[in-house]
């Protein structure tokens, strides 16, 4: 049950992860928009404030235009200028001047000049007069000039203001003229009352020398703030580094002449701490929602997935008769590293109680004897598994094996199923159980090693077994010289030669061949074929085992050259190590149109010993274009977690759950797990052992590709047939 839990695991960080980078995203999404939206906000304030000020420019010059010419117009006004009057002038303006300061305190300026633009009277500093007019004044002087009203806004000596002049005319001459100034703030103060502002001027560096105070603040190379709030300055002076977000500022208003030409910058800082944060508070809630979406999201998906690999786990790895764990179960424990002590056992004539009393019958002995099984794991701290008909496994996984404890877990197990007794509903009658047991104590053989003591002890009409070495027999050695000795001969006589088998597809058309093993032997002089089973074990405990595949795949690829159907080579995972087998491979590939005609098979016979160092070599295959396929799949090593990392081109199921899956609704049930498995990652399957048309139909209806088995065609030797033609 290693794999489910890895996945689980696996999936929630990986999901965890995604949701965290998610929520990353949508976080710089959104700081994205905020400041987006910021800058929107700002540009419209700016526009509107660019409206305002030229509307109430607009609005203040007519109204301005209009007191003017009424003050130009009061009686013995033009004449006192004619006669330079100062006390005339005094007598008659102060007046008027106060009550424009009353109606309009803004108006900062308001002064009278003589023909020669000398100063006659300045009803805001009556004290300074007699001064002549600076001749940049260009405004004034074209007033004297042109002899008209004129307009705009213009460096004076203190400060830049909005004035409007007027020419003074005493019996049709003109003698002189009026100048009326406004500070550009004033036209702003609507907007104070929405938003917090700063005003000030900015001018051209040419133009400082107009003023008397030249000090100024740089804003760019050339402009300088000349007048201005302090954080205005400070704005400037710190360039902006040390200014929060909602601090901005606009240079944008234009602050033309009466000639319109621009002589200034009205700048304007805005302080929208308000917008900022309102958005700002939107963004949070909104982010804190979206996460609290998310996360719950990811825990209802995850709590359906994991509900859904446990079915799954429970269809793979759950014998569905006893509820015990079954054989894929174990397969994923046998794979561990750690030292475990296993005992097998299976019920003594069993398929007795199939034959007299039937399939239902010999079902309830399996689920009393599970029964018992799950009873006494639990007890003895043991996991119980049902791995075939009758047999049963108990495994512990501990460092050190106790001989006494397991004897006496041994007894105790026997004792308790010799005094089960089941009742039989089909025969009315109740049954008693024997079992034999055998023992091992291993971290990688150990169900191999527990079945040969299994097997000696049903030889020997024994209860149960511990494996030793002492269980190699005379007759087994004996065996191994004579099977050696037959490898050798066929090696030397070129007798080891492979048999292809056809792989259709869907149509039953032949797509490719798989190259298998065989020896050629001569048992008194009579031609006999040695298939891998008598003597591929014997062959890769010796140094035999190389040759072999060598031959074979030399032989296989020289014949496939130049053939259209692909052909598909059996590796051990070892083989993948070997550096004499994959030069073979490489030099037999040399004379192919494509690499991609090399199927390349992992075959589950041993356990991986550098399960990294086999992925990097089917890597550098799969990089020059073999392809590579999964055999096997569902009997053991070729697991769901080396799939996903080795990503194989085809996956073989293995033949045992095709045998039977006409009658077997487990085999079906996971059949059909494989294939959706395969389908969504893009796999080719190839189902083998498939005997007859009725498998066959049965398994192109379920989704699979490609189909191998004797209803197609037996292993045979296209090699010796076509040198015989």
């Amino acid at each position: 049950m290693l794999l489910p839990n890895t996945i689980k695991r696996n999936t929630l960080i990986l999901t965890l992860f995604i949701l965290l980078l998610s929520l990353f995203g949508i976080y710089m999404l959104l700081e994205q928009q905020l400041q987006k939206a910021v800058s929107e906000e700002f540009e419209r304030v700016a526009l509107g404030t660019k409206n305002l000020f030229l509307a109430n420019v607009q609005k203040s010059e007519d109204d301005l235009s209009f007191k003017l010419a009424n003050i130009v117009a009061a009686d013995g006004l033009a004449e006192a200028v004619a006669r330079r009057d100062y006390e005339a002038l005094e007598k008659i303006i102060t007046p008027y001047y106060k009550r424009l300061k009353e109606l309009q305190y803004d108006v900062e300026i308001l002064t009278f000049r003589s023909a020669e633009n000398i100063t006659l009277f300045r009803a805001h500093q009556p004290e300074y007069y007699g001064d002549a007019l600076n001749e940049k004044r260009a405004l004034i002087v074209d007033t004297g000039l042109l002899r008209r009203p004129l307009s705009g806004f213009e460096v004076g000596n203190l400060e830049m203001t909005y004035r409007l002049s007027k020419p003074i005319f005493y019996k049709d001459v003109y003698v002189g003229n009026v100048e009326l100034g406004i500070n550009p703030k004033a036209f702003l103060e609507e907007l104070g009352t929405v938003f917090k502002i700063d005003v000030g001027i900015a001018l051209q560096k040419a133009q400082l020398d107009i003023l008397l105070d030249q000090k100024g603040v740089p804003i760019d190379a050339n402009l300088l703030l000349v007048r201005g709030d302090v954080t205005l300055k400070n704005y400037f002076l710190q360039k902006q580094t040390s200014q929060k977000s909602h601090y901005k500022v606009d240079t944008s208003i234009a602050l033309q002449n009466h000639l319109l030409q621009t002589t200034g910058y009205l700048v304007v800082g805005f302080d929208i701490a308000d917008i900022v944060k309102k958005n700002t508070e939107f963004m949070e809630r909104f982010f804190f929602l979206i996460a609290i979406s998310m996360l719950v999201l990811v825990l209802l998906l995850h709590q359906s997935f994991t509900k859904i690999l446990n079915y799954f786990s429970k269809q793979v790895y759950v014998d569905h008769l006893t509820e015990l764990l079954n054989r894929y179960a174990l397969n994923d424990v046998l794979f561990s590293k750690h030292r475990k002590t296993l005992i097998v056992s299976n019920i003594k004539e069993f398929s007795l109680v199939n034959e007299l009393y039937g399939v239902d019958a010999g079902n309830e002995v399996l689920i009393q004897v599970a029964a018992l099984f799950r009873d006494f794991a639990k007890e003895r701290g043991f996991e119980a598994y049902r791995i075939s008909s009758d047999e049963f496994v108990l495994l512990k996984k501990e460092d050190f094996f106790d001989e006494e404890a397991c004897f006496k877990n041994l007894k105790e197990l026997h004792e308790k199923i010799n005094v089960l007794k089941i009742a039989l509903k089909e025969a009315d009658e109740v049954i008693g159980v024997e079992m034999y047991s055998g023992v091992a104590f291993d971290n990688e053989n150990v169900l191999e090693y527990a079945q040969m003591a299994l097997k000696k002890v049903r030889k020997e009409s024994l209860s149960f077994m511990i494996y030793s070495q002492k269980l190699d027999t005379k007759e087994h050695s004996q065996t191994v010289v004579q099977v050696k000795r037959s490898i050798r001969h066929a090696l030397e006589h070129k007798n080891v030669i492979p048999f292809f088998q056809p792989i259709t597809d869907h149509n039953a058309k032949v797509v490719k061949y798989e190259a298998l093993m065989r020896i050629v032997a001569f048992d008194g002089g009579k031609k006999r074929i040695l298939y891998p089973s008598e003597f591929l074990d014997i062959a890769m405990n010796s140094n035999l085992y190389i040759k072999m595949t060598k031959e074979i795949l030399g032989r296989s690829l020289e014949f496939f050259q130049n053939r259209k159907e692909r052909i598909s080579l059996n590796f051990l995972p070892n083989d993948f190590f070997n550096p004499s087998i994959i030069k073979t491979l490489m030099e037999g590939m040399e004379n192919f149109d494509s690499p991609s005609r090399v199927v390349v098979e992992i075959t589950e016979q041993e356990g991986v010993e550098n399960f990294e160092k086999l992925l990097e070599v089917v890597k550098k295959l799969r990089a020059i274009g073999v392809l590579i396929a999964i055999d096997d799949f569902g009997s053991g090593y070729a697991n769901y977690v080396h799939i996903l990392e080795i990503k194989p081109d085809y996956l073989k199921i293995d033949g045992s759950l095709i045998r039977n899956i006409l009658s077997d609704e487990n085999s079906k049930i996971l059949v059909k797990s494989i294939i959706s498995f395969a389908r969504e990652l893009g796999i080719t399957t190839v189902a083998e052992y498939v005997e007859n048309e009725e498998i066959f139909e049965l398994l192109k209806e379920y989704g699979v590709d490609e189909f191998q088995g004797y209803y197609f065609g037996k292993p045979t030797d296209l090699i010796g047939a076509q040198e015989q033609a």
